[in-house]
Parts: C-alpha cells; sequence; structure tokens
C-alpha cells in the first residue's frame, strides 16, 4: 500500500506560514524573505483583534475560533471568507510565480480587507499613534523586505496607498467622529451630571448607550418627582408672615387675643355649668 503524506496546514498555507513567520520574528529567529507578506498581514491582524485572539486559536489548532474572531467588529462574514479566500490563492501564485499582475491584484484585495478590518475596529475602540504608524510601514513600507517584495510582485501598490491615507486621518478622532453622527447620545452636560463622560459614552454598542440613557433619563424623572412633592409641601402650610414685621407684630398679638377670648368663653361656660 502506498501512504501519501499531506502536509496539514492552519486554515491554509498563507495564514499558517504568517503566524509562524510572525511568532519567529518576535523571538528574533530569522524569517524567509518570501514569507514577508504574508507576515505582515498577520501583524495588522494582531493589531486589529489583539495577539491573543489571533494567535491562541493558532496555537490550539481551533480554526473555526479564528475565523470567528475576525468577526468580532462587525466585519461581514463575506469579507471574511474572500480574505482567506485571496490569501489562499496568494500563496498559489508564490508557488507557481508565473503572473505578476495577478499577485498584485490579490494584494491589493488583501490589504482593502484589512482596510476595512482597522475601520471596523475604530468605531469600537480608537487605535493609538503607534499603531497607526505600525499600519503605516505594512500599506506604504518605505524601505526593508516588504517594500522589496511589493515593488517585485505588486504592480498597483499605488492605489492601496491612496486608499490608506485616505483613511487614516479619519481614525485618529474616532470618538469626535462618533458623536457627531450618533442619533442616541445626550448632551455632554446630561451625561456629566451623572458622573459620565460622553468621550466614554461614544465608544458603547448602541444597546449600551440605551441602557444608560434610560437609567438617566429614570433618574432624572425621579429627581422631578421629589421636587415636585417638596414644592406640594411647601404650598400646603400656612404662612404666617406678610413681608412687614410690623405688620407681623399685629397679625400675632390679633392671633393671641383671640386665643385668650376663646379661652375666656369656654372658662365661663364651664364654670356656668
Amino acid at each position: 500500500m502506498k501512504y501519501t503524506y499531506v502536509e496539514k496546514f492552519f486554515i491554509n498555507p498563507a495564514i499558517e506560514y504568517g503566524i509562524s513567520s510572525y511568532l519567529k520574528a518576535k523571538e528574533g529567529l530569522p524569517v524567509e524573505t518570501c514569507y514577508t507578506f504574508e507576515m505582515s498581514i498577520i501583524k495588522a491582524l494582531t493589531i486589529i483583534y489583539g495577539e491573543k485572539s489571533i494567535l491562541l486559536p493558532y496555537k490550539i489548532e481551533n480554526e473555526k475560533a479564528f475565523e470567528c474572531n475576525l468577526l468580532m467588529y462587525d466585519l461581514k462574514e463575506s469579507d471574511m471568507q474572500n480574505f482567506i479566500k485571496y490569501m489562499a490563492l496568494y500563496h498559489q501564485f508564490l508557488k507557481n510565480n508565473h503572473s505578476h499582475e495577478k499577485a498584485g491584484g490579490l494584494i491589493v484585495e488583501i490589504e482593502k480587507i484589512i482596510i476595512e478590518m482597522i475601520e471596523k475596529r475604530s468605531k469600537h475602540r480608537e487605535f493609538t499613534e503607534a499603531e497607526i504608524r505600525e499600519f503605516d510601514t505594512i500599506f506604504n513600507p518605505r524601505e526593508g523586505n516588504l517594500r522589496k517584495l511589493k515593488s517585485l510582485i505588486n504592480t498597483n501598490d499605488g492605489l492601496i496607498i491612496k486608499k490608506w491615507e485616505d483613511r487614516k486621518y479619519g481614525l485618529t478622532n474616532t470618538q469626535i467622529k462618533m458623536m457627531a453622527i450618533n442619533p442616541n447620545l445626550l448632551e455632554p452636560y446630561t451625561y456629566s451630571k451623572f458622573g459620565y463622560d460622553i468621550k466614554t459614552i461614544a465608544l458603547l454598542s448602541e444597546e449600551e448607550i440605551r441602557t444608560i440613557n434610560q437609567r438617566i433619563t429614570e433618574e432624572e424623572d425621579r429627581f422631578f418627582e421629589v421636587e415636585e412633592k417638596k414644592k406640594g409641601k411647601k404650598r400646603n402650610k400656612i404662612i404666617l408672615t406678610t413681608g412687614n414685621g410690623f405688620v407681623d407684630k399685629l397679625m400675632i398679638l390679633s392671633i393671641v387675643a383671640t386665643e385668650i377670648m376663646i379661652g375666656v368663653i369656654i372658662l365661663s361656660i364651664l364654670g356656668g355649668a
């Protein structure tokens, strides 16, 4: 019986080699130049989703978890599937190496989806300036192996650079951008009265914002009811002042005299009895 050895890859060879190369680079080990692009894509994913979300599924060999983690920030499943497909096709090109034009198109499609992932993540959590600089080295490398590789196999490099440059400036002020377009946010002063910062609220999900808004509305209604009750009690109290001291004294003396007269009448009646 003849046995055929089939090498097993995590998701597909491009993702497998990308992750293994990324791990080698972290440990200071040499990385094969031909896998530089795949490694840069994995690096982008670790910035977007966090290292744990990308590397842990690989270490425990859970492909489904890896795919689910790519959907974490509301990426369309079709985009996720296309990303995996384009990565596999890129590896096939690398292996066969007979169409520069095809490789250029694949790189553009892969990086377009990465930019979409970045924009989706920015709506939930802001990127730091350092992270955005890391993306610069991926989409528009000025030097190094990635720059050399792209110059050899990517004929549409300018297209993705322009797309990235157009998008990245909108990432540095995500919170303000969200506050401007989110109709569910209350006035900043309203949040501050209850100890909230609108910049923090703006980063929450729609459901969380609605929950907090409901709590604030309930607290405001409760406060209004208490104030109305206090006003009602004040209105029911007998007011024994006119605002004029002399007149008030006369009014008090009149009340006292009336009380004395009533007392005398009662005593005379009782005495007569």
